[in-house]
């Protein structure tokens, strides 16, 4: 399905061996050839069509599992609150209920992470992880179906995108999701739906930590290597970044 890209690869080797013959006759020239692969045969536009009509598709066989996924997410983030709530309120060493399961607190670890063993199969078990990776993959499926943005665009989501727009007829103000540029370099503004608020403020809260200002993070681009200044900007997860 991918042949084309290593076509490129070819074309461009053979196309690089006749500049470096140009620039140094006397190293390269004996290697200097006509390139097997022809211009037409790398074009991509067809191959891209046929990726398009492959994700169109894709998407037509997916959207109506869409709701179940939402359920699912929402469910394991509440299953996974009610563990983490019942885990502290326990003492080390006594056993609790949640959901069906029966699990005995341990000792809390680094941090405060709140650790539980699940009795039927005696796994110890991270609570604090489980919840916060439960949170984050409800924050991500809601964010991404109420605005239609792409995952990169969610990652660079931050504090300071949320903008205060006043209507020019009517001098309302209406809450504004602010897309920084992506695949079409281009620069988006959402309507924020009162369920997408609901779910950024949940963000939001949680980020603060009950604090009154968002903390300084730093965010890191696995692309690059490097680590951005550190803001009080992040609110979104870092998935990759």
């Amino acid at each position: 399905m991918n042949f084309r890209g290593e076509l490129v690869f070819v074309r461009a080797f053979y196309q690089d061996i006749a500049r470096w013959a140009a620039d140094d006759p006397a190293r390269w020239a004996p290697w200097a050839a006509p390139c097997p692969v022809k211009a037409n045969e790398c074009a991509t536009k067809k191959c891209r069509s046929g990726v398009k009509s492959r994700m169109d598709q894709r998407t037509m066989t997916q959207l109506p599992l869409l709701p179940a996924l939402l359920r699912a997410v929402d469910r394991q983030r509440k299953d996974a609150e009610a563990r983490i709530t019942a885990a502290r309120a326990t003492p080390v060493g006594e056993r609790f209920l949640v959901a069906g399961e029966e699990f005995e607190r341990c000792r809390s670890g680094q941090a405060g992470r709140v650790y539980a063993t699940e009795v039927a199969v005696g796994r110890r078990r991270n609570l604090t992880h489980e919840e916060e990776a439960a949170f984050w993959s409800w924050a991500t499926a809601e964010v991404l179906r109420h605005t239609g943005i792409r995952i990169e665009e969610m990652l660079e989501l931050t504090h300071h995108s949320f903008i205060a727009y006043t209507l020019p007829t009517t001098g309302e103000v209406v809450p504004m999701l602010q897309v920084a540029p992506s695949k079409t370099d281009a620069e988006r503004l959402l309507l924020v739906s009162p369920e997408l608020a609901e779910v950024l403020t949940a963000v939001i809260y949680r980020v603060r930590a009950g604090d009154a200002a968002l903390p300084l993070v730093s965010a890191y681009d696995v692309f690059e290597q490097t680590w951005s200044p550190r803001s009080n900007a992040g609110t979104a997860p870092r998935t990759g970044r």
